[in-house]
């Protein structure tokens, strides 16, 4: 049986921002799957605020589909595409997309994230793949875009939100074979991870072309997550400075535990937990950006000046354990006891926020934000940040201060703003008690509305 080929529809081609839209948007995101990073946490947030809000929201899922994303209940799921349809393996990629699936369904998302991790070069080859389907054109991949257009025409979204820059072609082509005006959004937080697979098959100077181009073809200026992220992606990928705002993530408010139960979880969870030694705390991924090297070279600098304090490393990765292993065997080298941690469940991180007497955020390139700085804002315990990229404003709104910052890729100046917070507690609890008051500026609310009225849409809140 011959199947029926969807046909563009002039109608839509130029959907602009003066195409009516109706009183009842309705919102699709596009969230690529995987570990909890950053972007995803920022999307998933804003998608369950706007359905707190009581407008209809949809998902489409890129490459895998997180289980604990812990979406609303009322947002409908979808796949876009499951990364196994670019694994390159001499299978027809519909074949390898439904294994992909397949195994999503049937495996937790740890689970497969190891397996993945493990073989680095699956991973390699599958993001390859996948710079080259972008920077050729996405349209070559009619299976997914005729799938795409039909969910886009039943589900009647006019508000399509993807998570990172380059899932924005799959909706400017999409869109031209749907018949009601449908509108998107470009977003950047996180071009400088997937760019090095396009620079390493010498496709990144196209791939930012294809960025630009989508950003041309967008309904809005495109959002940066922090003013320094806007600056990067003018000298970067090239975006005109007009075709750029800023618009931080958001944070949740802290979910207050009593001091007993986060004393009890931590003890549960690390061997050697003492409630009476200070906690030094790193929470975020453990990939080789993050300059948790930093961190440690920094406890060895503080144990030599007689310091005495207990220091915990959590968190999961996206690039696979080598940089994790390489950041033990420092620490044994070193002599530094550290409590490390893969990925911590919701309750151990709101007890290691709420118990550390700092958390500490290394991070050796140009951040785009600091959610982690924010999110330690909101319990009141100050973050230590470097003083360059998006990180540095993460700790500071409205002439408060919820933190300290170093000089980048600096161990003896973290060591020296560390040991600040150790012997200064006034000076610590004056960072605490601005916090809060620092991450409501950062707050999911305040995205939700920053965001919506960037695109010029109204959807209160329900009483």
């Amino acid at each position: 049986m011959t199947q029926a080929v969807l046909q563009p529809q002039e109608s839509n081609v130029s959907a602009r921002p003066d195409a009516p839209i109706g009183d009842s948007p309705v919102f699709g995101f596009i969230l690529m799957g995987g570990p909890l990073s950053g972007a995803l946490v920022r999307d998933v947030r804003l998608a369950n605020e706007l359905a707190r809000r009581g407008c209809t929201v949809h998902v489409w899922w890129a490459m895998d589909r997180s289980k604990s994303a812990e979406l609303d209940p009322s947002i409908q799921q979808r796949w876009l595409f499951n990364g196994f349809r670019f694994i390159g393996l001499p299978v027809g990629r519909n074949v390898l997309e439904a294994i992909g699936r397949t195994a999503n369904f049937a495996f937790a998302d740890k689970r497969r994230s190891h397996w993945l991790q493990r073989r680095p070069g699956n991973l390699k080859r599958m993001m390859q793949n996948l710079m080259r389907c972008v920077c050729d054109g996405v349209e070559r991949e009619q299976t997914i875009v005729r799938r795409f257009a039909r969910d886009l025409t039943q589900t009647r979204v006019t508000h399509v939100l993807p998570m990172l820059e380059m899932l924005c072609p799959w909706v400017a082509t999409a869109r031209r074979y749907v018949s009601h005006p449908v509108q998107y959004l470009v977003t950047f937080q996180g071009y400088e991870l997937y760019s090095t697979y396009a620079r390493a098959i010498g496709l990144e100077t196209q791939l930012y072309a294809r960025l630009v181009e989508t950003v041309n073809q967008s309904d809005w200026p495109a959002i940066a997550v922090s003013e320094d992220y806007v600056e990067r992606v003018i000298e970067d990928v090239g975006v005109p400075r007009d075709a750029l705002r800023a618009i931080p993530p958001g944070v949740p408010p802290a979910k207050r535990m009593q001091a007993e139960r986060a004393v009890e979880l931590l003890k549960s969870r690390f061997d050697g937990y003492q409630p009476d030694v200070p906690l030094i705390a790193y929470l975020g991924r453990r990939d080789a950006e993050k300059g948790i090297d930093l961190l440690l070279y920094a406890i060895k600098i503080l144990r030599q000046r007689g310091y005495k304090f207990q220091t915990a490393i959590c968190g999961p990765t996206l690039w696979g354990d080598h940089y994790g292993e390489l950041c033990r065997q420092i620490a044994e080298e070193l002599r530094c006891d550290v409590m490390w941690r893969r990925f911590v469940p919701n309750d151990v991180r709101s007890a290691l926020f709420s118990l550390a007497h700092c958390v500490v955020y290394p991070s050796i390139h140009r951040e785009p934000f600091g959610m982690v700085a924010a999110e330690a804002a909101a319990h009141g315990t100050p973050a230590i940040v470097p003083d360059y990229g998006g990180v540095a404003c993460a700790i500071e709104a409205n002439g408060e201060m919820a933190g300290l910052r170093f000089k980048v890729w600096d161990s003896g100046d973290l060591a020296d703003q560390i040991a600040r917070l150790l012997d200064d507690e006034p000076l610590r609890r004056k960072l605490a008690d601005a916090g809060p008051g620092v991450a409501e500026y950062y707050s999911v609310e305040n995205l939700a509305d920053r965001v919506l009225a960037h695109i010029g849409v109204t959807a209160q809140a329900k009483s």
